[in-house]
């Protein structure tokens, strides 16, 4: 009986269920269109990040921080130049007689420049350099 008594109550609730659909989410509310530039800038940014991720943060170690010496990008003395073009210079290029290798083919030129001012911004020490004049 007490089997019985289970078997309509599941078929009740089955067919409450079927009558009675979960309400449907109301459509997500828009939002502002960011302008151009800082859109162009923050995805710019947005895939530096992921660059850095991808390949550089194996031997840099997050944002910079890197176990080793010889390796950490943050609060150190930079071989190569601080400013972002050397630094971009370096992951073109490469060091030659280091683990760093040359990226040139791996990224484009703006890819390298956004990778090189994320890599800059790792070092508290570093002073924002100006914006080039046009």
């Amino acid at each position: 009986m007490a089997a019985v008594v289970a078997w309509s109550l599941a078929g009740l609730v089955r067919a409450g269920a079927a009558q009675n659909p979960p309400p449907i989410p109301p459509p997500p509310k828009p939002t502002a269109a960011k302008p151009e530039a800082k859109a162009g800038a923050s995805a710019s940014a947005a895939k530096a990040e992921e660059n850095y991720t991808k390949v550089c943060q194996p031997c840099h170690g997050p944002k910079g921080k890197s176990p080793l010496p010889t390796m950490s990008l943050v609060d150190r003395e930079w071989k190569h130049g601080t400013s972002t073009q050397a630094i971009a210079k370096t992951i073109t290029e490469g060091v030659p007689g280091t683990a760093m290798l040359p990226n040139k083919d791996k990224f484009t030129k703006e890819e390298i420049l956004a990778l090189a001012r994320l890599v800059r911004s790792f070092d508290p020490k570093l002073k924002p350099e100006k914006a080039p004049s046009k």
